[in-house]
C-alpha cells in the first residue's frame, strides 16, 4: 500500500514556521512511513544542491539503517526535524550509525543512529521528470562548487524562486 503525504523540508527542517509544526510534521511523516512504507516530501532547502533543488519532491521508502549504503540519500529525524542528506559512511558494529552530509555542505552531520533513520530516497520528482538520487561524478564536481561558493548557492536559489514565480504567474493567467 502506498500513501501520499506531502511534507515540506525547509533548509533541512520540516515545515519551518514553528517548533510545534516541525514536531507534528516529523511525527506524521514517521507514522506514514511506518504504516505504509513510503511517503513523498517536498523540499525547500538548499543543503543538497545541485542533486536536490528547492521544490523537488522526494519519494522515500522505509529503510532500516543496515539497509542503506554510502551514496544513498536518507531521510532521518533529529530534534523533531527532518533531514535528507547523503550517506558518507556506515558503521555496523554494536553502536551502528551513519555519517551523513548535505552535498552542498562543508561538514558532516553528527552521527545518525538506527532510531533516527526513517527511509531512503528512491527518486526525485522535478518538473514532471523522475531523477535518480545517486551521485554522479559530474554531480559531485558541481557539489564542490556549491560548497565553496555561497554566492553560487544563493544565485541558484534566487533563479529557481524567480522561475517558479514566473511559472505560477503564467498559470494564473491561463
Amino acid at each position: 500500500m502506498h500513501a501520499q503525504y506531502e511534507a515540506v523540508l525547509k533548509g533541512a527542517p520540516i515545515i519551518g514556521s514553528s517548533r510545534a509544526q516541525d514536531s507534528v510534521g516529523c511525527q506524521l511523516v514517521s507514522d506514514v512511513l511506518r504504516s505504509f512504507g513510503s511517503v513523498t516530501v517536498r523540499v525547500t532547502g538548499s543543503s543538497m544542491l545541485p542533486c536536490i533543488l528547492p521544490g523537488d519532491i522526494l519519494e522515500v521508502q522505509r529503510q532500516e539503517l543496515h539497509e542503506v549504503d554510502p551514496g544513498d540519500i536518507v531521510l532521518f529525524s533529529r530534534n523533531d526535524r527532518l533531514f535528507a542528506h547523503r550517506v558518507v559512511s556506515c558503521t555496523r558494529q554494536s553502536d551502528a550509525c551513519l555519517v551523513t552530509c548535505g552535498d552542498a555542505l562543508d561538514e558532516n552531520d553528527p552521527p545518525v543512529f538506527a532510531h533516527q533513520v526513517l527511509g531512503r530516497v528512491t527518486s526525485i520528482a522535478r518538473w514532471g521528470l523522475r531523477i535518480s538520487p545517486r551521485a554522479t561524478v559530474f554531480g559531485r564536481s558541481i557539489s564542490k562548487l556549491f560548497r565553496r561558493s555561497q554566492f553560487l548557492t544563493k544565485s541558484l536559489v534566487w533563479t529557481l524562486n524567480r522561475t517558479r514565480l514566473l511559472r505560477d504567474e503564467i498559470e494564473c493567467r491561463a
